[in-house]
């Protein structure tokens, strides 16, 4: 078995990468619960919406005509939304809510996993050295935050090391590859748009140096080009999403999401704190790679050197040194978008792993390094995840909720197991019907107000969504009930500016039509029954840029298989040639 392993060490570097994702899955598999976060209402709902116009063939691509209580709100199309029919592949492939969190938890290990790896290959740093920092990765919170609270963000942490492969060339070589920047960038906006903004910012230095230091005029002009050129390569491969954008942050007024007040407590520092010590020893090995880092300073190339200060900045702004608490009360725009500082320390921590591999060289001999103190590390950090997990798995079943309540949730269940066995059922809409969450993200305002848009969209919306029956028919939100009397009566829905409504097989203008505060609809009703079809028409340019986006992916894809096919042929031609040779 060691010569086997010897031989062929790729391939079981990679056996224990797949096997480790596993590992970590098991103690949701052997405990049979869910771990259900602070935003897993949200995201469930997301990805039903389109699981179900993938299974039923019915494609809205920014109504909500599925999830959301059928309310016609636009969430996808800001938010990832060609991830997000992957992910609803996933839910419709999956048996039931309980069968999609394994699925995708798994798949997330292995993305991280092999992210991570795929990197430190490029960077040279020793296989199975590779292999443990991927494993490590694995169990920090960058990955966690998705398990254990469905914080989106993992997903582009998960793909960050990957997407760090052209600074290889623009760090060592100052060249920059336009489609490795290009796609690279585009991948983290078509998954998380803030993920894609770190990077980008991570970019910037490393290009700014091999700009000034030491480069020709024509050097910089072929910079200059290639920078040209990967951001024309981005803006092909979404524009879906920032056409989408630019049309509907122009035409309506929306509601930002949460703004955070208190963000000097969402810090490494603050109350966030776990995202520093998942696992316990990360503050160790920061501690580690810094102090190292600065004891051989002189020694290291200027490459390196960038890429530690890159990570102390980053460090620094994921916590308190930074006056959050006064940044948080400018009100700027910017600041309210980032929402939470600890989010800096995902390239943070993404970068001393790396940065640890890469110091590793300069200390060979010394007691710290050696192999069986990173052995002991990693086990300790995965026994850590597990213990973690087997803990939640027994409150899983201990706690007759299945969630604790917070503001502007909705339970609906009849006892507190109905609620636990929904999301073992089929029918996946039934968990999603018990358990609501009035997020009021991306709401069309139509008036300023001092209520609660929490409250207004949980009174408006989730409360009076029994009071109509609701379908889908060609791709249309339908809604029908009966009337009592010639009267104005408020719907479950909500109108954005390119929103249609035709009532009774009669299209609505903007007078037959009242608003409130939140877009919720209000129309005149008839006596007996009615009949209203939501529809969106977006403006005339979006159709043509969706398929130009698409059109730009699959010729991406059939472009770089055709180059490995090429790239593989050569090799093989090549290794013919010396066997010939040798013979």
């Amino acid at each position: 078995m060691k010569q086997k392993i010897v031989q062929k060490p790729l391939f079981w570097q990679v056996v224990l990468l797949i096997a480790m994702s596993g590992v970590f899955l098991l103690p949701q598999i052997l405990g049979q619960g869910m771990i259900l976060g602070s935003d897993v209402v949200f995201h469930f709902n997301r990805f039903y919406e389109t699981s179900q116009q993938i299974k039923e063939g019915n494609f809205q691509y920014f109504l909500s005509i599925y999830g959301f209580q059928q309310s016609a709100r636009i969430v996808n199309a800001l938010y990832g939304p060609f991830f997000a029919y992957f992910q609803g592949l996933l839910v419709l492939l999956s048996p039931s809510w309980f069968s999609y969190q394994l699925l995708a938890n798994g798949l997330l290990y292995l993305l991280a996993g092999f992210s991570m790896f795929g990197l430190l290959k490029k960077l040279r740093v020793n296989g199975w050295l590779s292999v443990g920092m991927s494993i490590l990765f694995m169990a920090t919170y960058s990955v966690q935050y998705w398990i254990e609270r469905q914080g989106f963000s993992a997903w582009g942490a998960a793909v960050l090391p990957l997407c760090l492969i052209p600074l290889i060339a623009l760090g060592e070589h100052k060249r920059l590859r336009p489609f490795a920047v290009g796609v690279s960038v585009a991948v983290l906006f078509q998954i998380h748009v803030f993920s894609s903004i770190l990077l980008v910012l991570l970019y910037v230095p490393f290009f700014l140096r091999a700009f000034f230091v030491g480069t020709s005029g024509e050097e910089k002009r072929q910079l200059v080009l290639r920078l040209v050129g990967a951001i024309g390569i981005f803006l092909l491969l979404t524009a879906n999403i920032w056409l989408g954008m630019l049309d509907l942050y122009t035409s309506n007024t929306l509601i930002a999401p949460f703004v955070n007040r208190n963000m000097q407590n969402n810090t490494i520092t603050g109350t966030s704190s776990y995202w520093w010590t998942t696992p316990y020893l990360l503050p160790i090995l920061c501690a580690l790679f810094f102090c190292g880092a600065i004891r051989v300073w002189p020694r290291l190339s200027g490459g390196f050197k960038l890429m530690t200060v890159a990570a102390g900045v980053f460090f620094v702004l994921s916590s308190n040194a930074v006056p959050w608490q006064w940044l948080g009360s400018l009100d700027n725009g910017v600041i309210n978008l980032l929402q939470f500082p600890f989010r800096f320390f995902v390239p943070a921590t993404i970068l001393i792993l790396v940065g640890l591999c890469l110091l590793v060289p300069y200390y060979r001999g010394k007691p710290l390094a050696n192999p069986r103190w990173f052995v002991l590390v990693l086990v300790l950090s995965v026994g850590q995840i597990l213990i973690q997990n087997t803990v939640k798995m027994q409150d899983w079943h201990s706690d007759e909720a299945a969630v604790s309540l917070r503001n502007h949730t909705y339970l609906s269940a009849e006892s507190e197991a109905q609620l636990k066995e929904a999301y073992f059922s089929k029918d996946k809409s039934l968990a999603l019907a018990l358990y609501q969450r009035s997020t009021p993200d991306y709401l069309p305002l139509y008036q300023e107000t001092k209520k609660n848009k929490y409250n207004l969209y949980g009174e408006e919306i989730i409360e009076k969504n029994d009071t109509v029956a609701k379908t889908v028919e060609n791709g249309k939100l339908t809604l029908r009930w009966q009337g009592d009397q010639e009267a104005w009566k408020a719907l479950p829905i909500i109108n954005y500016r390119y929103t249609e409504l035709t009532l009774n097989q009669q299209p609505l203008t903007e007078k037959d039509v009242s608003l409130s505060a939140i877009g919720a609809v209000s129309v005149q009703q008839q006596a007996g029954e009615n009949v209203l079809v939501v529809d969106y028409d977006a403006p005339w340019f979006f159709d043509g840029a969706l398929w130009l986006t698409i059109i730009s992916w699959l010729a991406l894809l059939i472009g770089f298989i055709s180059w490995k096919t090429r790239q593989l042929y050569r090799r093989r031609k090549v290794v013919q040639a010396l066997l010939k040779e040798s013979e």
